[in-house]
């Protein structure tokens, strides 16, 4: 992992040294989740990423960037299938993670080839209602066709997080029952005077 994260860095100190990298063929990005919707935490969610090469050349030392995320997923009980890949902790101004597969780790892409990357994340407690998760080719490379560089999913929990109810302390609960017991004795009182009332009043004779 370490070996990866070193080629992942080197990948991208390239490209930021070199700017653009133009590359000589059509890359198109495909990204499916199973399942997506009505999920809970603790479920499992597989990503299934494929890249294919639509020529007309090879290409090779690229890699492909997930989105970013904080605590979407559980990372402790993340499996993945997918040589290659490597995820990459950025903790500068702002602290999120992301996934760097280099699709060409085992030798180059060639023309009308496809690979896939398997992986397979639970869903974490932390995780919002509904979110959005996608791969891309990075800005810094430039193929023959830019429109089918990225691909995203929209993931949903079956229903909103529920929020917690604040918890009153014990005295808190003891003063509330003291509160509705009074009231209760204070309706009973007028209920009571009133009924004295009417049946003390002088009745009127004709």
């Amino acid at each position: 992992m370490r070996a990866l994260f070193s080629v992942a860095l080197l990948l991208a100190a390239s490209c930021a040294a070199a700017g653009q990298v133009e590359l000589p063929a059509d890359l198109s990005v495909h990204l499916s989740a199973e399942p997506d919707h009505d999920l809970v935490t603790g479920q499992p969610i597989t990503f299934t990423l494929v890249v294919t090469n639509h020529g007309p050349e090879a290409v090779d030392n690229i890699a492909l960037e997930s989105s970013a995320f904080v605590d979407e997923f559980d990372l402790g009980s993340a499996v993945a299938d997918c040589p290659g890949l490597g995820l990459i902790v950025v903790d500068g101004k702002s602290f999120y993670y992301l996934y760097m597969w280099i699709f060409t780790y085992l030798g180059p892409l060639q023309p009308q080839e496809s690979r896939l990357c398997y992986v397979t994340l639970p869903v974490s407690s932390e995780a919002p209602d509904a979110w959005t998760f996608g791969f891309l080719l990075p800005a810094s490379y430039v193929d023959l066709n830019p429109s089918n560089n990225s691909s995203s999913v929209t993931l949903r929990r079956g229903s909103p997080t529920a929020r917690p109810i604040p918890a009153l302390s014990p005295r808190m609960l003891l003063l509330l029952m003291l509160l509705i017991a009074s009231m209760g004795a204070m309706a009973n009182q007028r209920r009571h005077t009133g009924r004295s009332f009417r049946n003390n009043r002088p009745r009127r004779h004709l």
